[in-house]
């Protein structure tokens, strides 16, 4: 019985061994440009991961420059706030972008306002 488990497993082995890289060559053969859509979503999100932080700033100028009527002090606050909330989303897109960006596909990524800040 022993030896029946060992040579099915063998069997087993082999045959994964032999039927996947035929499977993965075909599924990246089909999916054209792979390796330019990887490097770019690695690159998108090590840029998105590395400029999370600066999302803070960014959204405070933002809410700054608005002519709506309340004081500046809300503003800044509404935009401190909406940053952070920004800085999360972002890092949170980087950080998906970095692990996914290796797996073939359509690889979109969030819309992001701006994409990559540099």
């Amino acid at each position: 019985m022993r030896n029946f488990v060992r040579n099915k497993t063998a069997f087993f082995l082999m045959s994964a061994l032999i039927l996947f890289p035929s499977v993965c060559g075909s599924a990246l053969a089909a999916e054209q440009g792979y390796i330019e859509k990887l490097g770019t979503t690695f690159t998108r999100g090590v840029k998105n991961v590395i400029t999370a932080p600066y999302e803070i700033p960014y959204t405070m100028g933002v809410y700054d420059r608005k002519d709506d009527g309340a004081a500046r002090v809300i503003r800044n606050t509404a935009g401190f706030f909406d940053g952070i909330f920004r800085t999360v989303t972002r890092l949170g897109c980087g950080a998906w972008d970095m692990g996914w960006a290796f797996i073939p596909g359509d690889q979109q990524g969030l819309p992001l306002e701006p994409e990559a800040f540099f």
